[in-house]
């Protein structure tokens, strides 16, 4: 099985090495069995583990917030790469029907993980010092927006794949995953400029960042909700 986009190693590194130069990774393919895409998804926490979200340091605000969002494109990586592997300028029914099936997941999560994510969007606007980067994270609201517009656009078309329409389908997928990794790279950097631009502990925001991230897929990342 492959994906697409940015695997969490790349993301954690981008926040910790404050940069994301190489397009060749984000572009970069990883195995991963296709049952830990059912699980990616952020489950909300019950109300008796809710945690005033307000009453929070910005570097653990800003943490759950960013390990929310990443664990959305995590999601999205594999749920649409690994049916998106399958796809090739000629196919057969049989082929066509595989791709089919493996986007099943994604299909049946993506109502929640754009739920998810415009629950982080809306948290972000609840932490410390979001005045100081009012403009960034306009600029996050809005590359998500378009990242979900490609992730709609490569379902619908895995989803409408034939062997008639294959060599076509193909060539469009390449043009998309493009935007795709694009998008992804794009939001990392926005994301690490909102860090800086709020003034937060770099290194505890990395510290928290990278411990949940760790969590096991299917762990509750937004651990606070307002």
């Amino acid at each position: 099985m492959r994906r697409i986009g940015l695997c969490i190693s790349l993301l954690v590194t981008v926040f910790v090495m404050s940069a994301c130069e190489s397009e060749d990774e984000a572009q970069t393919f990883a195995d991963r069995d296709q049952e830990t895409v059912k699980h990616t998804t952020v489950k909300p926490m019950s109300n008796k583990n809710k945690q005033d979200f307000q009453t929070l340091p910005n570097d653990m605000q800003l943490a759950i917030v960013f390990s929310s969002m990443i664990r959305v494109s995590e999601a999205f990586d594999y749920g649409i790469g690994n049916p998106e592997y399958f796809v090739r300028s000629s196919m057969t029914e049989g082929e066509a029907d595989i791709a089919k099936e493996n986007l099943e997941s994604i299909q049946f999560e993506n109502k929640q993980l754009k739920k998810q994510n415009n629950e982080a969007v809306a948290l972000l606007q609840k932490t410390h010092n979001q005045e100081m980067s009012h403009n960034e994270m306009q600029q996050l609201k809005e590359n998500r927006t378009a990242f979900f517009e490609v992730t709609e656009s490569m379902i619908k078309l895995i989803s409408q794949v034939t062997p008639k329409n294959a060599k076509k389908t193909r060539q469009q997928l390449d043009q998309l995953k493009k935007q795709y990794t694009q998008y992804s790279a794009e939001s990392v950097k926005i994301m690490n400029s909102i860090v800086k631009k709020q003034g937060a502990d770099k290194a505890s925001f990395e510290r928290h960042l990278e411990t949940m991230l760790q969590k096991q897929p299917g762990q509750p990342m937004l651990s606070e909700l307002y």
